[in-house]
């Protein structure tokens, strides 16, 4: 049952990050084999609120987890995301935009 719940957590994670009308920013993470994505969602787009960051460890059977949102600072879960980019990067990770490609 655990692994059903894991299983369609990934699939709606993975739907989050595709280009859709209600995608906004990602990046992915790479560390030797590991890798880390980080999704800020708006589900309202084009309107920046209410928002959510989510993290995932696609490669482990790791929950994916909600880290920061917001209801009322529309550039809340954006500084948020960034911050956090930053932090693994000086940790070691390789970090690109998925908007880029």
């Amino acid at each position: 049952m655990n692994n059903l719940i894991y299983k369609s957590c990934v699939l709606l994670l993975t739907l989050l990050v595709m280009p859709s009308e209600s995608f906004a920013s990602s990046w992915t993470c790479h560390y030797a084999e590991l890798t880390r994505n980080v999704v800020i969602f708006y589900p309202n787009e084009p309107a920046r609120l209410p928002c959510k960051v989510y993290y995932t460890k696609p490669d482990e059977n790791v929950m994916p987890r909600t880290l920061w949102n917001a209801e009322n600072d529309d550039t809340y879960c954006e500084r948020k995301a960034i911050d956090f980019i930053k932090t693994l990067e000086a940790r070691g990770w390789q970090c690109s935009s998925d908007n880029d490609q």
